[in-house]
């Protein structure tokens, strides 16, 4: 396989044109006709990502988080993103990023973080996603059954059933996952301005950290992949 077949199947699980406007996708580093036999699915592209790329002579790494968001004006090997580049290109790994479009995709990090939050009838509202609970719980008692470290919440008074999420840093929908409904609103890097506020308008926050939020996609992610390409060894990271 070849860098450029596995775009156009990433593509079809998570369409790159429907990443937000602000966001990088696709190809970071790499040749598009390289041929890949390995693989390795992770949340960052960090140097320790890589040095694990390395270690498995994977040809290939797949992340969420993008290695550029702004244009690149230098590299300077002395800085971190330089570096990663630098390892990249001399261990002839390519880096492919699939950031906001594999959150709002099918199955895609919102889909499998509501799976983990135990939501049913989950709806599609884009970077948003609602969904409900069995029967209403109290905030404490939910929040003690979650599978997630270092969970911090603001309470304001309700019991939990409807749910409003967003992996990531998503508190910026809090008011649209208000005017749905919603008694719970679920996302990463909550400020404190804005959980206060959340809470005087009546809806509990609970804040998992972003990587709590969206670390949850990666196993499910290489499982997928491994699924659709069966001649070709993914390793999660």
């Amino acid at each position: 396989m070849k860098v450029k077949e596995l775009i156009s199947i990433l593509d079809a699980i998570a369409p790159f044109d429907t990443a937000q406007h602000w966001d990088n996708v696709g190809l970071m580093v790499g040749d598009p006709g390289q041929d890949i036999s390995s693989i390795v699915v992770a949340l960052d592209p960090c140097l320790e990502t890589i040095s694990y790329a390395k270690e498995k002579g994977a040809d290939c790494i797949v992340t969420h988080h993008p290695l550029f968001f702004q244009p690149v004006q230098s590299l300077n090997l002395q800085e971190a993103t330089a570096k990663k580049v630098s390892l990249l290109m001399s261990s002839q790994i390519s880096l492919i990023g699939m950031h906001t479009n594999l959150d709002v995709a099918v199955n895609g990090v919102a889909d499998i973080l509501a799976r983990n939050l135990g939501l049913e009838d989950v709806q599609d509202c884009g970077l948003l996603r609602i969904g409900t609970l069995g029967e209403k719980i109290g905030l404490s008692a939910w929040t003690q059954d979650l599978p997630f470290a270092n969970i911090r919440f603001v309470d304001a008074g309700k019991t939990v059933q409807k749910v409003g999420l967003c992996p990531g840093s998503g508190m910026d929908l809090w008011r649209e996952a208000c005017a749905c409904g919603c008694d719970t609103f679920v996302t990463g890097d909550v400020r404190y301005h804005a959980a206060m506020e959340a809470m005087e308008a009546g809806l509990n926050v609970i804040d998992l950290g972003h990587y709590g939020t969206e670390k949850v996609i990666v196993k499910p992610f290489t499982t997928r992949l491994q699924k659709q390409l069966p001649g070709v060894y993914i390793h999660a990271y």
